[in-house]
């Protein structure tokens, strides 16, 4: 949609971990319309979408490979099971966690899938600058994100106080959130600062997911201070992305392994 800036929506969660609540396209509400094609066709984007962005050669085409195909159908199974709100497409790897490792391919992940496409397409175009000074639009194209870091950066210069849809502490906002959470929320964004939108208490189960990756995150980050093992197989047990402490433990001497010389020595 070329006039984003019509579309006006609700929305609470963490980074990557979140829900909408409402979404309006130029005061009327579609969110009713966008949960009936997801129901009817049973998937997010579509499939004329992905087909082409497949075949568009560009960094765009990321969004079509496996992984994400795979995410833009569990939006539905989600949708099937929790219908009231929409979710961010990363609740995909916490709540259907299982069925995203059984479709996973080892031998070429969501990371290999990264690298060759948004990655390779970056490295090539800065090597390409360096030798010519031409800068090569695809490699550079920044997209909704870079429109969206744009628009920010005007709201703070010039004080429009214009509503976006950022991380910040809650301070309240979610009361049923420790005050010093950072959530995200929408807020109205000027040169001092967002001003946060507060709403009601959130459901006792989006509260119940948001505390548990917010209590794992802390405890990494303590492991981490700390050189403390015990605190970060504690995160990696408590992230519903892990289903069992011996996972999480078999998980975490992995990772330790692979990241020497890049992590503090856990004791």
């Amino acid at each position: 949609i070329k006039d984003v800036h019509n579309i006006r929506y609700d929305y609470f969660g963490l980074n990557h971990f979140g829900w909408f609540t409402s979404i309006e396209y130029k005061g009327r509400d579609i969110m009713k319309d966008i949960k009936e094609y997801i129901k009817k066709h049973e998937i997010l984007l579509p499939e004329s979408y992905i087909e082409r962005i497949k075949k568009a050669r560009s960094v765009g085409n990321r969004h079509a490979v496996s992984s994400w195909n795979h995410v833009w159908k569990s939006v539905y199974t989600m949708l099937e099971s929790f219908p009231e709100y929409l979710p961010n497409t990363y609740l995909t790897y916490y709540l259907l966690s299982k069925e995203t490792v059984e479709h996973s391919n080892i031998e070429r992940t969501r990371a290999n899938e990264v690298m060759e496409s948004r990655e390779k397409d970056l490295f090539e175009g800065v090597e390409h600058y360096l030798k010519t000074g031409e800068i090569s639009e695809k490699a550079f194209y920044a997209g909704s994100h870079g429109d969206w870091i744009s628009d920010l950066a005007l709201a703070i210069k010039n004080d429009t106080h214009a509503r976006f849809l950022v991380i910040t502490e809650n301070r309240g906002a979610i009361p049923n959130m420790p005050y010093d959470a950072m959530v995200e929320i929408p807020a109205y964004i000027g040169k001092d600062g967002p001003e946060v939108i507060a709403r009601g208490p959130i459901p006792l189960f989006q509260q119940g997911l948001m505390m548990q990756q917010l209590n794992s995150e802390k405890l990494i980050v303590e492991a981490c201070i700390e050189n403390s093992y015990e605190k970060a197989l504690q995160a990696f047990t408590l992230n519903k992305t892990v289903p069992s402490m011996s996972v999480a433990k078999a998980i975490l001497d992995d990772m330790i392994e692979a990241n020497k010389g890049y992590w503090p020595e856990l004791r």
